[in-house]
């Protein structure tokens, strides 16, 4: 009788610490990811509002259209474009390192005020220049963010929920290009001689008072996670850290790992593949509201008509987010499957008639899905990564990739190309696609072979005994060994995936 008592009670235990757990889960998600959504929102809205400003004046006012032998060029805009992503790749590395060094939430935060004022003050540029430079340091502000948030999620939540975590805050983009779609419109209409600066005004105002939320809102590390969680909610995230082999977070910067990261060859992999992914960029964002002009749209109707493109982005990410924590070892699959949106979309905005626009617009809304495999990338490196250094200049090689696809799309539609309908802008969509799909499944074989070896060594190796806590050996005369004991704090180990033998990678 006793012994089935003491059975009850521990699987009582076990179910009660694991509501516990489940409770912790769903009040980092309330307290982070609406903060990261906006955030992420934000530095979408920063950069891409210059393509909807593109129909409001700006083009004119600074000058970045130049005419000759009555052909348009716009070199000049597709510069100013490519300048935010010159800012971007000079900081993004040196930024990846920092936040595996520095505080994350203050050191965000700081970056976010920086960039909020550096948006504001586009109003005052007055020449091509002058503007070129701004995009620059814009680019080189905001170069933080993702970084930063790639961190928190390796801190907060374990390498399985990070894929629809990752992928809700990267849904911004698409949130965002919707709402700042609806307040173009009414800026565009209301905001007088140059309405384009009534934009930068709005966005960069709402950024400079949105840093002040990031830093008093937004809890530092699951070690130190302030007012939001009761002493027993704080024993289990101590729990979860510990469990968690990508939760290193302020370290010493290690030169071994940086090496490490340059020698990987899954690290050049990823820089290739976020490089091929934002190819699609240019199209969607910088030129998104030219293109749908050139359907034979006004300046209105073609901002309205940027909308479903964000609701399509939002549904993608979330769709292929949710199949990649459900299922364990599908992401190289499904990156892939969700290349194929985008490739169906360039074909038909370069195949289709453009009169009626239905199947163009169809075309168009379908290319914004690209940020799906984007997500899903992030999820891969992001899991598949240990060791603060390491992890952080994986994170920037992916960024430096990001960018490097942003600039090459920038210069990647032509304005003379209308004719035919911007043909070389959509067979290079289609060609980064394929690429990025073949990617993928190289990635898979290169985890599966690595797993296998590892599995291979670890039968000729006999594991470390380990003593049992007091709680253990219980659990363990109770028959319960089961029980998600909570953790004694141990100082964390710094190490590599190549380091640690236990280390199996996720695809």
């Amino acid at each position: 009788m006793g012994d089935m008592t003491v059975s009850s009670n521990a699987a009582e235990e076990v179910e009660r610490l694991r509501q516990l757990e489940r409770r912790v889960v769903r009040k980092i998600d309330a307290i982070l990811l609406p903060i990261m959504l906006v955030t992420y929102g934000l530095q979408y809205y920063d950069k891409a509002v210059l393509g909807t400003a593109a129909v409001y004046g700006i083009l004119k006012d600074l000058h970045l259209t130049q005419t000759i032998n009555g052909v348009t060029y716009t070199t000049r805009y597709s510069t100013a474009t490519a300048a935010f992503y010159y800012g971007y790749i000079v900081a993004v590395l040196p930024m990846g390192l920092i936040f595996a060094r520095l505080p994350i939430v203050k050191t965000a935060s700081a970056c976010v005020l920086i960039w909020g004022i550096v948006c504001i003050l586009t109003v005052v540029c007055t020449s091509y220049s002058g503007f070129v430079a701004q995009r620059f340091f814009l680019g080189f502000t905001e170069s933080a963010v993702s970084p930063a948030f790639v961190a928190i999620c390796a801190l907060w939540w374990k390498p399985q929920e990070q894929a629809k975590r990752i992928g809700f805050f990267y849904s911004a983009t698409g949130v965002f290009s919707m709402f700042s779609s609806l307040i173009n419109i009414g800026l565009g209409k209301t905001g007088g001689a140059h309405p384009w600066k009534s934009m930068y005004y709005f966005v960069g105002a709402l950024t400079i008072t949105w840093a002040f939320v990031v830093f008093f809102f937004l809890p530092e590390h699951p070690l130190q996670p302030g007012r939001f969680f009761t002493e027993e909610e704080k024993q289990v995230l101590i729990r979860r850290f510990e469990e968690n082999p990508f939760g290193a977070s302020q370290q010493s910067l290690k030169g071994y790992q940086l090496l490490e990261a340059v020698s990987d060859i899954k690290t050049w992999i990823y820089l290739l593949m976020g490089a091929a992914i934002y190819i699609c960029n240019g199209s969607v964002t910088a030129f998104g509201a030219r293109i749908i002009s050139g359907f034979g749209y006004t300046p209105l109707a073609s901002t309205a008509l940027l909308i479903p493109g964000g609701f399509v982005t939002v549904v993608t990410i979330a769709f292929f987010s949710y199949f990649a924590d459900k299922y364990k070892n599908i992401r190289t699959y499904l990156l892939p499957a969700s290349c194929i949106p985008v490739v169906v979309g360039a074909l038909v905005i370069w195949l289709a008639p453009w009169h009626p626009t239905a199947g163009p617009l169809i075309g168009y809304y379908l290319v914004a899905s690209f940020g799906a495999p984007y997500v899903l990338l992030l999820t891969l490196a992001s899991s598949n990564t240990a060791g603060a250094t390491k992890k952080g200049a994986t994170s920037g090689f992916i960024f430096v990739g990001y960018n490097v696809g942003n600039i090459a799309a920038a210069y990647l539609v032509f304005a003379q190309e209308k004719p035919i309908k911007y043909r070389s802008t959509w067979i290079s969509v289609i060609v980064c696609m394929i690429f990025a799909s073949a990617a993928s499944l190289l990635l898979r074989y290169l985890y599966i072979a690595e797993n296998k070896r590892r599995d291979k060594l670890a039968e000729t190796v006999l594991p470390e005994a380990k003593p049992p806590t007091a709680d253990e050996e219980k659990l363990a005369e109770s028959g319960h060994t089961d029980v998600p004991v909570i953790a004694r704090p141990e100082a964390y180990t710094d190490k590599t995936d190549k380091e640690r033998p236990d280390f199996r990678y996720t695809y």
